[in-house]
């Protein structure tokens, strides 16, 4: 119920009462016992609040959520799964906001390393193609802000091939 609340706040763009709604939520749940529904709705929560906290501008609050939700996800459905790789690619793009682009770059090279595994063993990517150009479009923001103009340049080509 508390996240259809939430959801309603952030439809109207008030961030703030869904951050808070978001938060209450995850006390709750947290209270609780572990199972996989609780497990799935708090993923939920951590997701959601994430996003009205980078909307509402407190990137380092946001930040704090993907921290939080990203060891949960890996423990749900480990570090190659389609919900893993989103989150991480999300964070990577928040970095970048904020200017920490070395972490950025760490941070994304971990899905591209992961991405290419996949697909050279599977023919097909992890996550859907918005999150894959958002992970080209923030390796090539990190590799050109650490100056290294032609891995930015390759990132752009495998962009324009996609």
């Amino acid at each position: 119920q508390q996240l259809k609340i939430a959801y309603l706040h952030g439809a109207k763009e008030d961030y703030t009462n869904s951050a808070m709604v978001l938060s209450d939520a995850i006390s709750q749940l947290r209270k609780g016992g572990q199972s996989d529904d609780r497990n799935d709705l708090l993923i939920q929560c951590y997701l959601m609040q994430a996003i009205c906290y980078t909307k509402s501008k407190k990137l380092n609050v946001a930040l704090d959520q993907y921290d939080e939700v990203l060891p949960l996800i890996s423990t749900k459905e480990g570090q190659d799964s389609k919900q893993y790789n989103s989150t991480l690619i999300h964070k990577s793009a928040l970095l970048v906001a904020m200017g920490n682009h070395r972490l950025a770059a760490s941070t994304i090279v971990k899905y591209l390393e992961t991405e290419r595994f996949s697909q050279n063993k599977s023919g097909s990517m992890i996550v859907d193609d918005l999150d894959y150009i958002l992970a080209l479009d923030t390796s090539a923001a990190t590799h050109l802000k650490l100056g290294d103009v032609d891995k930015a340049i390759s990132t752009f080509e495998r962009k324009l091939e996609f």
